[in-house]
């Protein structure tokens, strides 16, 4: 066309670099020299196969050597890089000399390598009394971690690049610190200890970490005993947005911290220990314009105090995606439903709800009966829900309607426990809970769900229809939690054959508590757990059927196509 000039191509032809002398090999890049490529496809290698590419060559050992010493799950093989832990492990045994030979055998040490691979490390995790090698276990004598940092060129921080650290202990936790990175972004600490080594970590704590992002703690001490230093240091992480604490924390002072925060996202409980109740924790107020960021909240209240907030603070709550309530108390279930009706119509965008509604020892139990469906109904406003939890000391018996009007309700449900571990001190009649036929409904209405949590009556009778693909069949279920049940009517086979044809992924079968149970030890648990390991092997048998009677229909589809 006149007036336009024509495009003159720019590629260049195999022939072209023949002539001009370059090999067409060396043309092509290899994928292996591009470091984000070769990040990529070592990112899924294991171990082993890491340690063997992290010999090939320089690029591969770099990026190799980052995978293999991103986790740490002990501090003990960077330790081992400068000492021989044996005698770090006998310093508390071994006296002055014991420090003076150890303290030369740093001098000697080769730190340049340390921080080599120090400064790789992302995450480290640390159980005081875990095993290290060959069941072994080194302990961290303070004074040897404190002459560490003595030698050490990096000083008090041995992981400059460190983001994630867990750390357990029942002892001191001086032995901590020099792994506290100034870039921390999250600490799980679990402290076992006396409240005096609490209070002493806390204290030391302040200043330290300030671009923390996410803390949890665990620990069963009870929270008047360390909470001035809890305050302080929380109310310091001015960019903290989750916090993780064990029931009964949220006393006043400590919700005032929690509060000061002003990246807060999630106000979360640990379950990992329990400490005991604490009345002045309960949750009766709430400090005016805090928490404007808050999506996850889990706090300790009864249902009629909890309705009281939702009322009062209902800004806050209609905000809120999670909610934890935890009422460790006398529970009136007229007053749980009352409860969960408000939550349903005042919080329609929450994704998770859990509800721990277990009666702890000691209490009188007489007056406590079975939830009704309505507390399930009453949430069904809340269309975007993805998991409900309900613990509770009696069994939640479902039918095929409700499991229905469920899902007409929760279309992205995925996680449903049902009061699946009842209080059997309690007198649960043997007809009380839920047939094991319970699970055809769910899959065919929720074949989307990957984890179950039901009680199952012990003298509602499973039988077996011998049809190992039924026509409905949950698509990616994971788990299913059985709690404190019994296999119904003692028919394992029958048990495990039903299960295995509802499923397309083999899944496997949780028969022990929840974090919640607090109910009494039942003489017929072990019996119970035997029953669901036979009906497991039963099921197991089927899947393995099922899947080969799989691989020959497809095989015949395919001759014939």
């Amino acid at each position: 066309m006149a007036g336009k000039k024509r495009r003159t191509s720019t590629i260049t032809k195999s022939s072209d670099l023949t002539k001009a002398g370059v090999s067409t090999k060396k043309a092509r890049a290899d994928p292996t020299t591009v470091p984000e490529l070769l990040a990529n496809v070592l990112s899924f290698a294991t171990h082993s196969a890491l340690a063997s590419c992290a010999v090939v060559c320089k690029p591969w050992s770099e990026v190799a050597l980052d995978y293999l010493w991103r986790d740490l799950d002990s501090v003990f093989p960077l330790l081992e890089l400068v000492m021989d832990i044996h005698l770090l492990d006998d310093l508390g045994f071994s006296g002055d000399l014991g420090l003076e030979r150890f303290s030369n055998m740093l001098s000697g040490a080769d730190w340049s390598r340390f921080q080599i691979y120090a400064g790789r490390v992302k995450h480290l995790s640390y159980e005081n009394g875990e095993p290290y090698r060959n069941d072994w276990t080194p302990s961290l004598d303070p004074n040897g971690i404190a002459l560490l940092c003595l030698r050490s060129p990096s000083g008090l921080v041995l992981l400059p690049r460190l983001k994630t650290l867990e750390w357990s202990t029942d002892e001191s936790v001086a032995p901590i610190f020099p792994f506290l990175s100034p870039q921390l972004e999250s600490l799980e600490v679990e402290l076992t200890g006396t409240s005096y080594l609490a209070n002493d970590f806390f204290s030391t704590l302040a200043g330290r970490i300030p671009n923390l992002k996410s803390f949890t703690l665990k620990t069963p001490i009870p929270s008047r005993d360390i909470e001035g230093s809890l305050q302080k240091v929380i109310s310091s992480w001015k960019n903290l947005e989750a916090l993780k604490l064990p029931p009964y924390y949220l006393r006043p002072s400590i919700l005032e911290a929690a509060a000061s925060l002003p990246n807060l996202i999630h106000l979360d409980q640990d379950y990992t220990c329990y400490p005991p109740k604490d009345v002045t924790a309960t949750l009766q107020e709430l400090p005016q314009d805090a928490f404007l960021k808050l999506e996850t909240f889990a706090f300790n209240a009864n249902p009629a105090p909890a309705k009281r907030l939702l009322r009062r603070y209902s800004d806050l709550f209609t905000r809120l995606t999670e909610i934890l309530l935890n009422a460790m108390g006398g529970i009136n279930n007229a007053e749980v439903l009352e409860f969960t009706r408000h939550l349903g119509s005042t919080c329609p965008r929450l994704i998770q709800v859990s509800f721990d509604l277990s009666v702890e020892p000691g209490l009188q139990k007489g007056s406590i009966t079975p939830l009704s469906i309505g507390v399930i109904e009453s949430l069904f406003p809340c269309r975007d829900l993805e998991m409900l939890e309900i613990g509770h000391p009696f069994p939640l018996t479902l039918d095929e309607d409700d499991v229905e009007r469920m899902a007409a309700a929760w279309p992205k449900l995925t996680t449903f426990y049902a009061c699946h571990d009842p209080d059997l001190s309690l007198p649960i009649p043997g007809d009380m809970g839920n047939s094991l036929s319970i699970l055809q409904a769910f899959a065919r209405h929720h074949p989307m769900v990957r984890d179950l949590g039901l009680f199952f009556a012990k003298d509602k009778m499973v039988t077996f229809s011998g049809d190992l693909y039924p026509e409905f069949e949950f698509h990616c279920l994971e788990t299913i939690s059985v709690g404190t049940s019994a296999v119904p009517g003692g028919r394992l086979q029958d048990a495990g054959f039903l299960i295995a044809s509802l499923c397309k992924p083999e899944p496997t079968i949780d028969s022990d508590t929840c974090v919640w149970y607090v109910g009494a030890e039942c003489p017929e648990w072990e019996e119970y757990k035997h029953q669901w390991e036979e009906a497991v092997k039963h099921m197991e048998f089927a899947m393995r059927i099922k899947s080969a009677g799989r691989e020959r229909m497809s095989g015949i589809v395919n001759l014939r196509s």
